[in-house]
């Protein structure tokens, strides 16, 4: 056993690792209101609810309750400066979370210490529960960076 549990702190290094390299709009959580205990439907059904805020890509965390239910933390970014359609503010976002799960939190992504930090606390953390799901959303074109073509400019 702590040879896959040593794995399991590996992917979520790598992870935590990769998550840094991309500018983030928000932090998000969110609680349903009717208890959830299948994390991959309630990764699908926040990821709906974010596109229709313009969410262009996201990465979310289940994470469980002591009663086994499930919420969910999450980065989500927009398509970027000058796109349409713009990505909705915070609360635009919380309101349509809150009147669709139940509690809610959209916070601002003000540094990438505080994506260290969402990390650290959110991603890295060992859960013992049985819940250790997250997901990727979002097109190709969203979670490109540029960083794949630096090297093409010193040709």
């Amino acid at each position: 056993m702590p040879v896959v549990a040593e794995r399991g702190n590996t992917i979520r290094q790598d992870y935590a690792e990769w998550l840094q390299g991309y500018n983030w709009d928000y932090f998000l959580t969110s609680t349903f209101r009717r208890p959830r205990k299948e994390p991959y439907y309630a990764l699908q059904s926040v990821w709906h609810e974010l596109k229709k805020s313009f969410v262009a890509r996201a990465f979310l965390v289940c994470e469980p309750h002591q009663s086994g239910d499930l919420h969910i933390h999450g980065l989500a970014a927009g398509f970027g400066p000058g796109w349409r359609p713009e990505l909705a503010l915070p609360w635009d976002i919380w309101a349509g979370l809150f009147k669709r799960f139940g509690r809610a939190k959209v916070e601002a992504c003000n540094s990438q210490e505080a994506v260290s930090g969402y990390c650290a606390k959110y991603l890295l953390k060992q859960q013992s529960r049985a819940c250790d799901y997250y997901e990727v959303f979002g097109n190709k074109n969203a979670w490109h960076n540029g960083l794949d073509t630096q090297n093409l400019t010193s040709l």
